[in-house]
């Protein structure tokens, strides 16, 4: 999904109503602001907690694909 939105004069953007909805995004959620190429790249910040959560999954994936060690070249 995309959406055109309009900085205000304070430099504050609205993240529309269907986007947050859609991202279970919540009041106090923090973000990092990435600019690559020229364009600006917005991410949701994870907290430690959910950075574990997610490279578990990631193991257990690759688990899925072998037990022996993947190079990094297979990875990516």
């Amino acid at each position: 999904m995309s959406k055109e939105i309009i900085m205000d004069i304070k430099g504050r953007i609205l993240i529309p109503l269907e986007i947050r909805k859609q991202l279970n995004l919540q009041p106090g959620e923090k973000f990092i602001f990435a600019v690559e190429n020229g364009r600006l790249i917005l991410l949701k910040s994870s907290s430690y907690d959910e950075f574990l959560h997610e490279i578990n999954e990631f193991q257990q994936k690759l688990r899925k694909i072998s037990n022996n060690p993947i190079s990094t070249e297979k990875l990516f």
